[in-house]
């Protein structure tokens, strides 16, 4: 009897610790799985940071070419501007040999001031521009150019990241010359400069108002992206 007891005992003793064992395994097999997901976890985190650099990289690379193409639209219509004014005075001068000799009146003056800022603008000089367009507006306020040189001296501030002189005059840009072609573009770009000054309530506002009233221009296609960007911060 006493041997019989001894053998269950054993028994009870092995299957113990069997027992033991399997839960040891279990315990083990469930830490490699958690490390496994750990690693799975961290891997699509670091995709998602990847992933969203590349967008934010993206969206970058957007606002410099449309704001490179729009450079480019208005230097060319600067050009024809300036050729077409050329081919009337080389006529005018055709028809009176003596109007070389007649001092230039206002109209060109301002005309000559906005001609040089573009070029300026095309070499990349852009503090020697912006001079010349403060120049400009102080001297033909209710001139024929005095709009763009608000809009283009908003533009190089924005480009120098000199973020509260360019909301400053991009800000009067949209506000006196409400029937501007670049109006929609001011408001972009004063939304940029606003998000850069971190007034963000104001710059959600003007994105709003680029998308609602100008829904088929280019700007309103990034001002949706910089309004996503906006909403998920």
């Amino acid at each position: 009897m006493k041997i019989l007891k001894n053998f269950l005992f054993f028994i009870f003793l092995g299957s113990s610790n069997f027992a033991i064992l399997q839960n040891t395994e279990s315990v083990e097999l469930l830490l490699e799985k958690i490390n496994l997901l750990k690693k799975e976890i961290e891997s699509l985190t670091a995709s998602i940071e990847t992933n969203n650099l590349t967008i934010s990289r993206l969206e970058e690379a957007n606002q410099i070419r449309y704001i490179d193409l729009d450079k480019r639209i208005h230097l060319l219509e600067t050009k024809l501007l300036f050729e077409e004014a050329q081919n009337e005075e080389s006529s005018d001068q055709s028809i009176n040999p003596l109007s070389g000799l007649i001092e230039e009146d206002i109209d060109s003056g301002e005309f000559g001031l906005w001609s040089n800022s573009i070029k300026l603008l095309d070499n990349s000089r852009y503090s020697e521009a912006a001079e010349n367009l403060r120049l400009l507006i102080l001297s033909y306020p209710n001139g024929t150019y005095v709009g763009d040189a608000y809009f283009w001296l908003g533009e190089i501030y924005l480009v120098q990241e000199m973020f509260e002189d360019s909301s400053e005059i991009l800000n009067a840009f949209v506000s006196k010359f409400d029937d501007h072609p670049r109006k929609v573009d001011g408001l972009y770009k004063l939304a940029l400069a606003k998000i850069n000054l971190e007034e963000l309530d104001s710059a959600e506002i003007l994105l709003q108002e680029v998308i609602s009233n100008y829904p088929n221009s280019g700007a309103a296609l990034l001002a949706e992206q910089d309004l996503i960007k906006l909403n998920s911060q």
